[in-house]
């Protein structure tokens, strides 16, 4: 089933009380969601007195998906995604003895250590992709967005047309005592950089417990001078979004987003300080200098690609449909070229969606099976996205690409 968007309200600037609602469903849980349509008003939604109270500092956390839950990623393998102090603590013993004679700091082994010396413990772990309780955050409201939009979307997910940056108010977090059970923690160590240029610091809620319910439950706790207690639904939902809440932004131009974030010298190689970063930096440069080519030059490069991919192809003892590939190729150009003429992607983008089709109409019976269609028309409009084919012909393109004569078959 669908999500529908149309119950997020739509932020307006001039009605900010009614820009939030709380939805109280799986993926935001208690938290006021609000929505915009394109990444570049995030900017001007910051800019809005609401989220500029004085004295109020903010952090900020992205998700490429709008269905991702605040889970670190120790939470992610447990079912029901609550963390307990006996996992926790058996997964830093493991650590621990792990990374013996691996790291300088042989302090951090010992096993007599205070909350804060753990807490160092799991954010080293973390720059290394251990799972741990922490949640990353950052100081700078691009580098969340950075985060919402620097991967692509996968063909073999189901569809996301948003992507989402949650916002905490870290005044509150720390000046209230009724929040006291949620920890904001900053590391004393950065010996990789990235923290720094990341901005970044972490959250640490209690075990059997979420940073979700923690907030909610302080703020509504039961108290007879706590005024939420006595708010309508719609006035909690614009209440609990000065502490924190979840903005919803429409997946569209992902590389103008990046683009534009660069000039802001927000990017790989200055958020991943090492060579990693230099590489996805240096990739993303190679793919963007391709894109920009000439379609002519552009088709001598996908088609050496593609000749290479038959070969391999070629070798393995399968069977498949007789489709010419270079019939079946020239139609879906012909139909994308007759929306948007001005695309220089057109020729990866046409590639992409034959490799979808081929693959999924050698399903028996594809064309009457509603399950098979309906994971065809998400796969072909998460490669449309990916292309920044213009979002009004989507569906008119997709019910075409589904309509295609196919040639007949041995």
């Amino acid at each position: 089933m669908e999500y529908n968007f149309n119950n997020i309200p739509i932020w307006k600037s001039d009605k900010p009380k009614e820009s939030f609602v709380i939805l109280s469903d799986s993926i935001n849980g208690r938290i006021p969601v609000t929505r915009i349509e394109h990444w570049d008003q995030f900017p001007k939604l910051l800019e809005h007195d609401f989220f500029n109270s004085d004295g109020t500092e903010l952090i900020f956390r992205g998700h490429r998906r709008y269905d991702w839950n605040m889970q670190p990623t120790l939470a992610r393998i447990i079912p029901n995604g609550i963390i307990i102090e006996d996992l926790a603590n058996k997964q830093i013993e493991y650590f621990r003895k792990t990374i013996r004679g691996r790291i300088s700091d042989s302090s951090l082994l010992s096993i007599e250590q205070d909350e804060d010396e753990i807490n160092e413990l799991w954010s080293i772990g973390q720059h290394y992709g251990l799972m741990t309780p922490l949640l990353d955050w950052t100081h700078s409201p691009f580098v969340a967005l950075f985060f919402a939009f620097s991967k692509q979307d996968q063909v073999d997910e189901s569809d996301n047309p948003y992507r989402a940056v949650y916002i905490l108010n870290k005044s509150k977090i720390v000046c209230d005592e009724k929040f006291s059970t949620v920890k904001l923690f900053e590391p004393r160590k950065d010996d990789y950089g990235r923290l720094v240029a990341q901005a970044g610091l972490f959250t640490v809620s209690p075990y059997q417990s979420t940073i979700e319910n923690e907030l909610t439950n302080a703020i509504f706790s039961d108290d007879d001078e706590n005024p939420y207690l006595s708010s309508s639904e719609d006035e909690q939902a614009h209440l609990i979004a000065k502490y924190i809440c979840k903005i919803y932004i429409k997946n569209t131009e992902q590389e103008k987003c990046l683009r534009f974030l660069r000039k802001m010298n927000v990017h790989h190689a200055s958020l991943f300080p090492d060579l990693l970063g230099a590489a996805e930096y240096s990739n993303i440069l190679i793919s963007e200098f391709v894109k920009l080519q000439p379609r002519d030059n552009q088709v001598n490069i996908y088609e050496e690609e593609t000749n290479f991919n038959k070969e391999k192809q070629s070798n393995k003892d399968t069977k498949s449909y007789n489709i010419p590939d270079k019939n079946l190729i020239n139609k879906i150009k012909k139909l994308l070229d007759h929306n948007d003429k001005n695309s220089t992607n057109i020729d990866f983008l046409a590639e992409n969606l034959k490799e979808v089709l081929i693959k999924n109409i050698q399903i028996p019976d594809w064309n009457s099976r509603e399950p098979i269609i309906a994971k065809m028309r998400t796969e072909l409009k998460i490669l449309l996205r990916k292309y920044e084919y213009p979002e009004s012909y989507w569906d008119e393109t997709i019910n075409s690409l589904l309509n295609i004569e196919y040639e007949s078959l041995d």
